[in-house]
């Protein structure tokens, strides 16, 4: 089923190329880890200020460093998220191998992938409002379908936004398409994106288990929870666009 050969296709594409994940996810990281801890000291916040026993800011933090903080923080994730992103669509599909540790910064591309995302999210925001009207509507008459019905069109919801996300792997790599064009192009293909959906959720489920229980270990099971959790996961829901890209607008085959 094509749902599934997305899938495994696109975790083939990272396990199979982890040398170029490394590449371009460690020096963007090592970067917004730096930015972060600069946020710090320009916001006269100190790191303490992390610890989970504090109460509040320390004494003199001023509401301006604080705003500050809060929106270069994220700026800094946002960016750094985009920078990986758009460096691996432009691995894959224009076979852009990256150098040294950094990949190219193309803030047009990584500009232009912020806008797409944020007109996802407008747009599956606006779209949610009728289901959370349906949903207060229905829930003190019947509970149980109410939450059957917001949870069908939550499912509903996130097919469109898989069959529309492919303007992000086209803005990476320069070659934008209208929301139109990949509505149209991944026409039919519903029902395997709704499988692709779910064989991703029961994959993250799985691994999240087994982190679970590899969390007893203590020095191995950190290291291999933050490389599946915060390295390979992310880069696997890219790699799912990515792939989908792939196949429905440049009709590539699936090997």
């Amino acid at each position: 089923m094509l749902g599934w050969q997305i899938f495994v296709h696109s975790v083939r594409m990272v396990f199979g190329n982890l040398k170029q994940v490394l590449q371009i996810t460690f020096g963007p990281a090592l970067i917004g880890t730096v930015l972060v801890v600069l946020l710090f000291m320009v916001s006269g916040i100190p790191l303490e200020a992390l610890e989970s026993d504090a109460n509040g800011l320390p004494p003199g933090t001023s509401t301006g460093g604080v705003l500050l903080f809060v929106f270069g923080l994220f700026a800094v994730i946002f960016i750094t998220m985009f920078w990986i992103a758009v460096s691996w669509h432009r691995f894959i599909l224009l076979e852009e191998y990256p150098t040294g540790i950094f990949p190219t910064f193309r803030f047009d591309r990584i500009l232009a992938y912020f806008g797409r995302a944020l007109l996802l999210g407008l747009m599956i925001g606006l779209a949610w409002i009728p289901g959370g009207m349906l949903f207060g509507g229905l829930l003190q008459s019947s509970p149980v379908g109410a939450v059957v019905l917001v949870a069908a069109y939550m499912i509903f919801l996130s097919v469109c936004f898989y069959r529309l996300a492919i303007i992000l792997p086209a803005a990476a790599i320069g070659k934008p398409i209208k929301l139109g064009a990949a509505w149209t192009g991944t026409a039919g293909a519903g029902w395997s994106i709704l499988v692709l959906l779910i064989v991703a959720l029961l994959f993250q489920v799985l691994v999240q288990l087994i982190f679970t229980v590899l969390a007893v270990i203590p020095v191995l099971g950190i290291l291999l929870t933050v490389f599946f959790g915060i390295l390979v996961l992310p880069m696997i829901n890219v790699s799912l666009f990515t792939t989908m890209y792939g196949v429905f607008i440049e009709k590539r085959e699936l090997a």
